[in-house]
């Protein structure tokens, strides 16, 4: 049976706008150019009774079948620069994480959420209070629009930070260093071949894209990711937001090294985001 010109139009309408959201990844890219230790926390969410605990509103579900959460994914998907890449440019493969991620929130509010580490019942200053050297470092993607959203990924790490010296002056240094060397690389491992041709896996600074604000803790920094500071991504966000339940999204988060010192790179973590489902984020007002 050939398809109706009904369905043959919806199907066009849904290409058109997932060509856009790629085309809006792409954008960010370009923009960017142009600007230049785990431990098991889930039980401390099953141990609060409150309808939201900040760094448990997204369920983890390691088996990858549950839609609208979250997973640590394998850290060999991404490419690094190896400990020569300043001589042959050369990138390699990651065997491992810096740290573990152990939770997320997937929050809408009427406005932009800041310093979700800092509000106090949550993940990270449940931990804070019971002292110890874990250090949190937290990525809040903020998407705005009638309705805000947050969607915040929470690593975590027992090595003190004077450990790992590069994290350390990324922590402790000014907002153009973070700026200039913060670095994400995306994944679209399942969803339209339009948008995985078009984000691919290629590493974007998003700080020389996109306005960062920082917040820092006794024992974190979350980085606020803000969609909003782009008139590109404020173009789109709708759209994107639209189609986020028909794509699994992975991503890794690092700090990049330019100097023989700071190599090999490492990731600081990865993630992999199940469909999410922006009807089932949940509302500030149950926190």
């Amino acid at each position: 049976m050939f398809p109706s010109d009904e369905s043959l139009h919806a199907a066009d309408q849904r290409h058109a706008k997932l060509s856009t959201a790629a085309v809006f990844v792409k954008r960010l890219h370009d923009l960017a150019v142009q600007k230049r230790g785990y431990i098991d926390l889930q039980g401390a969410a099953d141990a609060d009774n409150g309808p939201c605990c900040y760094g448990y509103t997204l369920p983890k579900d390691s088996s990858y079948t549950v839609p609208s959460t979250w997973a640590m994914t394998d850290p060999t998907t991404f490419l690094i620069r190896g400990e020569t890449y300043l001589h042959d440019r050369i990138k390699i493969k990651a065997n491992s994480t810096l740290m573990q991620m152990v939770g997320a929130d997937w929050i809408k509010s009427d406005k932009r959420e800041d310093d979700l580490a800092g509000r106090p019942g949550g993940l990270v200053q449940k931990c804070a209070a019971q002292g110890g050297t874990r250090f949190f470092f937290i990525v809040n993607i903020q998407v705005p629009g009638s309705t805000t959203y947050s969607l915040a990924l929470y690593y975590m790490m027992d090595t003190p930070l004077e450990k790992v010296p590069l994290l350390e002056r990324f922590v402790n240094g000014d907002d153009a260093f973070r700026n200039s060397r913060f670095k994400l690389i995306p994944y679209i491992s399942k969803g339209s071949w339009i948008v995985k041709q078009s984000v691919g896996k290629k590493a974007c600074l998003v700080g020389q894209a996109l306005e960062i604000n920082y917040f820092r803790g006794r024992n974190y920094l979350e980085l606020g990711v803000d969609i909003g500071s782009s008139t590109v991504a404020r173009g789109v966000v709708s759209l994107v937001l639209g189609y986020l339940n028909n794509l699994v999204i992975e991503m890794a988060f690092l700090v990049q090294g330019n100097t023989n010192e700071e190599l090999p790179e490492f990731l600081l973590g990865t993630c992999r985001l199940n469909y999410l489902d922006a009807s089932k984020a949940v509302s500030i007002d149950e926190c």
